[in-house]
């Protein structure tokens, strides 16, 4: 802006006139000159503020890049200590390094700027060590004590080097924390802090896994396309499988950023995704809680149609690679099952092979869960199809979460082959503490390279404080609404009909917009213009989403490895190489040297010798010590940096016992549907029981000959799902007319265990004890479906998003089917007259009643 608009617009923002001279009248030489001074310096003022306010933008990219200046720091820090130590020039001897499972710290001081706790009197902050790391290792993570030892080691090589980075972010105000994950979970963190109240180490954060953390996914993967294929099959039932699996698929979820796009596919006798949708989502907050919610859902029943899984997971990529609405980069399969397919005709080897000779860059992992699955038909998969396979015996969810983000080591592994250097941003996340608000971290891949070929060795982070960088780093939205592909939403616009200004939620997990200049997601009827995206947060929160976005979609190219890299991938996961050579990868030819090669690249060094070593830890209460870190007590201190974190985290303490109210009011409605459901059956029980003792059976309800051939009782329903005319499920799910779908689903199976289920390990069959174990899970669906109807399976909820696309799918639902509990089996016997009990051997009367027999 020129200095002549600028002072134009300063005089009409401070209601300033020009000086004019006056027609009939001499003016004041001394008067005009302090007039035109003050006008002066209005100008300036005005102009200065204006080349401030342009230079906002630049202040936020500064800021980015103090921090990605602090994680490079960090990085070359730690590489150098790895070839120090590989070489011999650095002593790894003794590496006394505290565990951050531990009641005390080396060298501990109350520091105000990380929160007001009861240890250091609730007004002089919280107990840290400014000098030292600390090492936050877990049973969990199976990392070796060579593993642990070495990344101690690194943190003792560092010292200083980390020291001289937070000091000199100190004098910035925005020292926090700066940490470093290890290629197998265990974590650096600095400044030293204890972990948790529990220091006992099978307690303390045991589930912490850096590796399943958004900031090191993000650093080793990049953006990616993640689509997860879950097996539903009754035999999931088994040993709890399907409880395991929901856990650790909502792990792997958390563990993506807005950088990636998901989706889930629930398979079983039928093929779904969450309310039919056809595209992928951006892993934004909102829709990753939303797919936990159906995740959640997820019952074990019905066969293992595996082939219709693949299917409908490579329309899901399709879908959106046709609308522009996916990732841009990698597309990774992980499959996760506990049996073998239903019949030859589920085998999904064929469709993923003819798939790969059209479509790059597309890479698959098989889990196979539980002691009983089958592993040959698994592998052999896994050998044709060019993906790796991990198999994962019963209860071991930690093993699950591992083997479900195996596909981080063929990143890693890429990118090592290929030195690729660069940053990563996250997106806003609650940091472990929490204790500024919302934190966003800059990651770094780090390497060892002390030899060819580069092993990627961890990553490196560094935080920055979310309200910090909106309070004085992030300049005001300026033009139209932007999405999160930088197109401009329409004003106003229709959507099936219906008027919209700017951004909304109708049938859609998160905000968008109609666009402009076919920009997004184009060739979409129901939408005004055919073009839609997904909104940016608004104000400020938009600005700095879109800046890190950018940054974290920066880096992407296609990743590819050879067969023999696929081999020793499949040795860090310590399952067996292929050997025999298949049609697109020449396993035979792989020399077990140059496996060695690629397995260094994965795995790094290994144990030169049997490595004992114990992280320095005390363990003791932190009840009255200077550790407590109990901060119900304390205020916030208003001169903790940010000055904006206490009124971030008064919100947050609102928002949490906000949701704690309402999970007690949901939870006292769920206990009160409980007892009216469970009363009026324990009655029937009193009354069942007391009838047959006292009065006998035929009484009561007439010989079981007697209700078998008049029908009976139908007990166990099945529910049935209303429908229209057409068939569609009703009521509509909003924004989805009847009509057929672009991708229609198999056909729904009866929602309940039928006699007999094609190839399904596990399920159940037709012998006595077998229908027995069906009807009692039949009795467990029908009390969880009538205690949680929107859990209903083949229910379609009544307030649930759907894609905006011209062609939403429904869920397709078989005519429901009555299922009625079969009587118990018992022997024929004659029975009293009167009393109605059976009659004893070798008497002709009744015992006590004197009845004849009847």
């Amino acid at each position: 802006m020129e200095l002549p608009q600028k002072m134009s617009k300063c005089r009409q923002g401070l209601n300033i006139r020009p000086i004019r001279r006056a027609p009939h009248h001499r003016s004041r030489p001394r008067s005009m000159r302090l007039a035109r001074l003050a006008l002066a310096l209005v100008a300036l003022t005005c102009f200065l503020a204006g080349t401030a306010s342009a230079q906002t933008q630049a202040d936020l990219s500064a800021a980015l890049d103090h921090k990605q200046d602090a994680v490079n720091e960090f990085k070359l820090s730690l590489e150098a200590a790895a070839t120090g130590i590989s070489d011999g020039t650095l002593d790894n001897s003794t590496c006394d390094v505290y565990s951050s499972c531990s009641a005390e710290l080396e060298d501990p001081f109350c520091h105000f700027n990380y929160g007001n706790s009861r240890g250091c009197g609730c007004d002089k902050g919280r107990t840290i060590d400014s000098k030292n790391s600390v090492i936050k290792t877990s049973p969990k993570l199976l990392a070796s004590d060579y593993s642990v030892k070495r990344t101690a080691c690194e943190a003792k090589h560092i010292r200083s080097n980390l020291t001289d980075m937070y000091n000199s972010m100190i004098e910035k105000g925005d020292a926090k924390w700066l940490f470093y994950g290890s290629k197998d979970g265990v974590l650096i963190n600095f400044p030293g802090i204890v972990w948790d109240e529990n220091v006992d180490d099978d307690q303390c954060g045991a589930d912490y896994d850096a590796r399943i953390r958004p900031w090191h996914m993000t650093a080793a993967t990049g953006p990616k396309n993640l689509i997860l294929i879950l097996d539903t099959s009754g035999s999931m039932a088994s040993y709890d499988r399907i409880s395991m699996l929901k856990r650790a698929a909502k792990a792997v979820l958390d563990a993506t950023t807005f950088a990636d796009f998901v989706g889930v596919v629930e398979f079983s006798s039928i093929a779904k995704t969450y309310v039919g949708l056809t595209t992928l989502a951006r892993a934004m907050p909102d829709f990753k809680a939303t797919l936990s919610g159906f995740i959640d859902e997820f019952y074990a029943n019905g066969g293992t149609y595996m082939a219709d899984g693949f299917e409908r997971a490579f329309k899901l990529v399709d879908d959106s690679k046709a609308k522009n609405y996916e990732a841009g980069c990698h597309t990774t399969y992980v499959l996760v099952t506990d049996g073998e397919w239903s019949g030859t005709d589920q085998d999904p080897t064929t469709a993923i092979t003819t798939r790969q000779s059209t479509h790059t860059d597309e890479h698959f992992f098989v889990v196979g869960l539980g002691d009983g699955v089958s592993e040959s038909a698994l592998r052999s998969l896994s050998c044709k199809t060019g993906a790796i396979y991990t198999q994962v015996v019963d209860n071991d969810e930690s093993g699950l979460k591992r083997a479900m983000i195996s596909f981080y080591k063929y990143y890693a592994l890429f990118k090592s082959l290929n030195k690729v250097e660069g940053y990563s941003w996250s997106e806003p996340y609650a940091s472990i503490p929490s204790i500024w608000g919302p934190m966003t971290t800059v990651v770094a891949p780090v390497y060892d390279k002390s030899r060819e070929p580069w092993h990627m060795m961890g990553v490196a982070g560094v935080d920055a404080t979310v309200c910090d960088l909106l309070a004085n780093k992030v300049p005001a939205p300026t033009g139209s609404t932007k999405t999160q592909r930088g197109c401009s939403c329409r004003e106003t616009w229709t959507y099936n009909g219906n008027s919209y200004a700017g951004c909304t939620t109708a049938d859609w997990p998160v905000p968008w917009c109609a666009t402009t200049a076919s920009c997004g997601s184009c060739a979409t009827n129901s939408v005004e213009g055919g073009c839609w995206d997904d909104c940016e947060p608004e104000g400020k929160e938009g600005v700095l989403q879109e800046a890190l976005l950018s940054r974290a979609t920066a880096w992407c190219e296609p990743a590819s490895l050879d067969a023999c890299a696929l081999e020793a991938l499949r040795l860090s996961v310590g399952e067996q190489k292929c050997g025999t050579s298949e049609t697109n990868f020449a396993y035979a030819s792989c020399s077990d040297a140059k496996i060695a090669n690629y397995s260094w690249a994965i795995d790094g060094p290994t144990d030169p010798a049997s490595t004992s070593f114990t992280l320095k830890s005390t363990k003791s209460t932190l009840l009255g010590t200077a550790y407590d870190m109990n901060v119900d007590e304390c205020k916030c201190d208003e001169t903790m940096q940010p000055t904006c974190a206490c009124v971030v985290v008064k919100e947050m303490m609102e928002e949490e016992e906000d949701a704690e109210k309402r999970k007690k009011k949901d939870d006292g409605g769920e206990t009160t549907i409980v007892f009216a459901i469970l009363l009026p059956l324990l009655l029937i029980s009193c009354c069942w029981y007391l009838c047959k003792n006292c009065f006998g059976t035929r009484c009561c309800f007439g010989t079981l000959d007697q209700r078998q051939g008049q029908g009976g009782v139908q007990m166990y329903m099945q529910p049935t799902i209303m429908v229209d005319p057409q068939g569609n499920p009703y009521p509509y799910q909003p924004g989805m007319p009847p009509q057929a779908s672009a991708y229609p689903p198999s056909p729904q199976a009866s929602a309940y265990p039928q006699p007999i289920m094609r190839g399904d390990r596990g399920t159940m069959g037709t012998s006595p004890v077998a229908a027995m174990a069906q009807q009692h899970q039949v009795l467990q669906q029908t009390v969880q479906q009538t205690m949680y109807p929107a859990a209903t399976p083949g229910a379609v909820p009544a307030q649930v998003p759907a894609s905006p696309s011209p062609a939403p799918t429904t869920m397709a639902t078989a005519p429901a089917a009555n299922v009625m509990s079969p009587p118990k089996q018992v022997q024929n016997k004659k029975f009293c007259g009167k009393c109605g009990v059976p009659q004893k051997a070798g008497n002709k009367f009744c015992g006590g009643c004197g009845a004849s027999v009847s």
